[in-house]
């Protein structure tokens, strides 16, 4: 969505961002007590120097991907709390920003990543230091899915992130797996950047498009899949 639709529909937005006229209980809970969630959490002070760590190791590149904002990284952190996965799986690495955010919540939790270029930024293997027990890094899609389908295969909530799509050639094994998760019971999905990345921005359409029950919730940059056979299908249109 461009910048002046997004300004064209931010009234209207903004009335249900604060529940209003949300039936559901859930959606409504939801948007009110994880994505507009105010108050502070414990690990936000440590998000904030890491981002800025971040910021100050990059600074000066000539080339280097937006870094997610604080504000964004703060409702990484409040999803993956919300459901609380013993396992995640992400996809791009964010400077492995994401991957503290999510970590952050349990010390048990355990990730796996799918970055080829693991190795273009140095920082990334400073930020992933903490949590080398936790994580474990791919650079093949298809081996890091079919390791995440173990890790889920007992019926465990599956949670998978996208910040990114690597590679061209990724997008059709990454979209086939994202797909086999909107039938089963209880997934959470989240894409982000679908403002920035025309590829990611699809993707998200194809998997709404594709949804049978559940709820999905958008700003139009970030955007979350609920897969729960209980639900009824809603998509709700937001502003967080």
């Amino acid at each position: 969505m461009g910048r002046i639709k997004r300004y064209r529909t931010a009234l209207s937005r903004h009335h249900r961002s604060r529940g209003f006229g949300i039936h559901s209980p859930y959606a409504f809970h939801f948007v009110c007590n994880v994505l507009r969630e105010k108050n502070p959490y414990y690990c936000y002070d440590y998000l904030e120097d890491l981002r800025q760590a971040v910021i100050e190791e990059l600074r000066g590149k000539k080339r280097h991907t937006r870094v997610i904002s604080f504000k964004g990284l703060k409702m990484v952190f409040r999803i993956a709390n919300h459901f609380n996965p013993f396992c995640f799986m992400q996809v791009g690495s964010c400077y492995g920003l994401t991957v503290a955010g999510m970590l952050s919540v349990s010390s048990s939790s355990r990730l796996l990543l799918y970055e080829p270029a693991l190795d273009e930024f140095p920082v990334l293997a400073q930020v992933l230091a903490p949590y080398l027990d936790s994580v474990e890094c791919y650079n093949s899609l298809p081996v890091a899915i079919n390791d995440y389908k173990q890790a889920v295969a007992t019926g465990a909530t599956a949670f998978v992130l996208i910040n990114s799509i690597p590679l061209a050639h990724d997008i059709q094994p990454l979209q086939q797996y994202l797909l086999e998760l909107l039938n089963g019971d209880d997934n959470v999905l989240v894409l982000r950047n679908l403002n920035r990345d025309t590829s990611m921005h699809s993707l998200w359409l194809k998997l709404k498009a594709a949804m049978t029950c559940g709820q999905s919730f958008t700003n139009e940059k970030t955007g979350i899949i609920v897969v729960k056979k209980k639900l009824n299908l809603e998509h709700f249109f937001l502003w967080f």
